[in-house]
């Protein structure tokens, strides 16, 4: 009985393994441009966020900082229909084609 109670979880455990990503995966993943996908991520407040959004072309006119240097993502909401920026290394959770991916 114990016996098959470990295989139960281990094949949970490999399945949740599976669709685990590293930092420079996910990156890659978001900078997909116009690719529309399901983004968890925190607030610089420190609340969470969950949002349909897909990633566009860095900012325009006049900007006062590197985007890229500070490590943030402009994105477009799909539920909020206008911009946000992202900070890449608070993205914990992507959702992209049916699959759900955990960032290490």
């Amino acid at each position: 009985m114990i016996g098959i109670l470990n295989k139960n979880v281990t094949k949970k455990l490999h399945k949740f393994a599976e669709n685990e990503i590293s930092f420079s995966e996910m990156k890659e993943m978001v900078l997909d441009l116009y690719t529309p996908m399901k983004i968890y991520t925190t607030k610089l407040d420190g609340k969470r966020m969950v949002r349909d959004m897909f990633t566009v072309a860095g900012p325009s006119g006049n900007v006062k900082y590197d985007y890229d240097a500070k490590g943030y993502m402009i994105c477009y909401d799909s539920d909020k229909v206008g911009f946000r920026t992202i900070v890449l290394k608070n993205v914990y959770k992507i959702e992209k084609e049916g699959v759900t991916y955990i960032v290490r």
